[in-house]
């Protein structure tokens, strides 16, 4: 158990010995959505922390535990990569092909000059406490280190505290995409992308 009054520590990446633990914590922030393309969770699990990049991730640290991340896709290279043949390995050809439609739904390639975040997760019990403003701010710092001018994320129609957050820190809507059909399959049926000028 984290003491929720400890200090919070934000590092440019985590160990292999957290490399379970991120992939937990981003299982639970995106599972619903993942779930058609890698599920259940203990299958999904093992194949995030497979294709886990850490030096991809800003990472939040109470007591030696994992409680947030912010990953990015940077020069091409995302915090968590799963590929086809990955998953036609775990879940044979036929299931694979399918789930890797799914999995291609997820797919948004970066232009050159934007940093594009790969989730934003803290951990349930250690939400509304300024991690993820923590993670963002220092992500701020990666994209101007790498000569980025934009930091691009996206927010789904089910989750307006995000949003709210991310609007607190500069972010401005830039489109939104409706795709209803995928409500009873991945939860949601809206997505905003939003973007951040790098200053």
């Amino acid at each position: 158990m984290v003491d929720p009054e400890a200090p919070v520590e934000i590092r440019l990446g985590f160990g292999p010995e957290h490399r379970q633990a991120a992939a937990g914590l981003y299982w639970d922030a995106f599972g619903r959505k993942l779930d058609h393309a890698i599920g259940p969770r203990d299958r999904g699990i093992g194949l995030i922390e497979r294709g886990l990049d850490p030096s991809r991730a800003v990472a939040a640290f109470q007591e030696g535990a994992l409680v947030g991340l912010a990953g990015f896709n940077l020069d091409g290279q995302a915090l968590t990569t799963i590929r086809a043949r990955d998953i036609i390995r775990e879940f044979g050809l036929f299931s694979g092909l399918r789930r890797t439609a799914w999995a291609s739904l997820l797919h948004r390639p970066p232009r050159p000059h934007v940093l594009l975040m790969d989730g934003i997760v803290v951990r349930a019990d250690r939400r509304g406490h300024g991690i993820g403003t923590k993670l963002l701010c220092r992500t701020f710092d990666v994209a101007l280190a790498h000569g980025k001018l934009v930091v691009r994320l996206d927010v789904v129609d089910t989750n307006p505290a995000a949003r709210r957050l991310y609007e607190t820190l500069g972010f401005r809507e830039v489109k939104t995409e409706k795709v209803p059909f995928l409500r009873r399959v991945m939860g949601f049926s809206a997505a905003t992308t939003m973007e951040r000028p790098v200053d």
